[in-house]
């Protein structure tokens, strides 16, 4: 019996696809490569298990679905799959008409964790980054997708949500919020004796033009810009090429990617805001599109980093809809840094190693004292 729960996705989920291709009686040409012969084994396969298995799934449906869910956890960690249902109410919850709790969800080793937003209401509430979530509602969250969860956290404003949260291994306890419309600030800055700071909390897109807005009107001062990029977990690849942008002259490589059939280079494009000297922080949670920011600004000699090697996140995803309104969420590309570095598993190490952990609540400011031991840590002068 334990072969056999082994043999189902090494075997059938390798052509779970074509088999969903199959059932749902899609065009010809969407088979991509996949023969007749195949999709008869595929077939023969799955009457065996509906008919001989000792446990038989549910339905044809309910087989095909369990079977795309297991190819993509077991050969893709960040797909997904999304039913026509799950689709629709991820795509309604997104609406400006439903509201959350303003945190991310991240499954990691089997476990769904919860980073707030630095000020947001879940981080007021006490919800910690890296606490365990364990149920919505009451409704334990299992295997589900992080994207169904989600769909069920938000709701309209004025509504509760609650959820059973665990911390480190602790007593799992229940967060009662309030769905509410707010908007949420990603950058916040402060001045200094020696330095501006900046924190970036995740790359949304609004952040470009708050960054752009500070920059503005902090000047093009001769003292560095210190930014802050520990617990941004990346969000927006795009928004986080455009603030680079703010950093590098036109033409210079900020990232590559590569996907199956091609690998590109991606340049800066824009005027630069700033020719400041820039110190980068980043921890070991700092990962995906931050991870990007920080090649780019690095490889590029625009910044030094300091703290604990990141995350390691160098890959992309985007969901790719299906004729019968259901969803994969595929792995399509991989991301370099800009000299064509590997950082996915890995992360990107600091230039200078410092444990600097975050503080909590993440919105409170550092103070004088710590910018002076970065600065004096990477030797970063103003100039005369």
């Amino acid at each position: 019996m334990a072969a056999c729960r082994h043999l189902l996705p090494l075997g059938a989920m390798l052509a779970a696809a074509g088999f969903l291709l199959l059932v749902t009686a899609l065009p010809r040409t969407r088979a991509a490569g996949l023969s007749a012969g195949s999709l008869a084994t595929l077939g023969e396969a799955a009457g065996l298990i509906r008919e001989q298995a000792l446990v038989a799934p549910k339905s044809e449906r309910a087989m095909v679905q369990d079977m795309l869910r297991a190819y993509c956890h077991f050969f893709d960690p960040y797909g997904d799959y999304l039913t026509r249902r799950e689709m629709r109410a991820f795509m309604e919850s997104g609406s400006s008409d439903y509201f959350g709790v303003e945190m991310e969800i991240a499954r990691r080793q089997g476990r769904l964790l919860l980073f707030p937003f630095p000020g947001g209401m879940a981080e007021r509430r006490g919800i910690r980054a890296g606490d365990e979530l364990i149920a919505v509602d009451g409704a334990p969250v299992g295997e589900q997708s992080v994207f169904v969860i989600g769909s069920t956290i938000r709701g309209k404003a004025d509504t509760m949500v609650h959820l059973t949260v665990r911390r480190r291994g602790g007593v799992p306890r229940i967060f009662s919020l309030r769905r509410e419309a707010a908007h949420y600030s990603p950058v916040h800055g402060r001045s200094f004796a020696r330095a501006d700071y900046v924190r970036i909390s995740r790359f949304t897109r609004d952040t470009a033009g708050e960054l752009q807005a500070l920059l503005r009107q902090t000047g093009d001062h001769v003292t560095p810009l210190l930014i802050d990029l520990r617990r941004n977990q990346g969000g927006n690849l795009r928004a986080a090429r455009r603030c680079a942008d703010f950093f590098l002259v036109p033409g210079r490589a900020m990232l590559q990617m590569r996907t199956r059939s091609r690998a590109r280079v991606i340049s800066s494009r824009l005027p630069r805001e700033t020719g400041r000297r820039v110190i980068l922080l980043q921890d070991r949670v700092t990962a995906s599109a931050a991870e990007v920011f920080i090649a780019a600004l690095v490889e590029n000699g625009r910044a030094v980093s300091v703290g604990e090697t990141s995350f390691g996140k160098g890959l992309a995803q985007r969901f790719f809809p299906m004729a019968d309104g259901a969803a994969l969420r595929l792995t399509f590309a991989e991301l370099l840094t800009p000299g064509g570095n590997r950082f996915n598993g890995k992360g990107l190490p600091p230039r200078y190693i410092l444990e600097t952990p975050s503080p909590a609540p993440a919105t409170a400011m550092p103070d004088e004292q710590f910018i002076d031991r970065i600065l004096d840590i990477t030797k970063i002068l103003p100039h005369r």
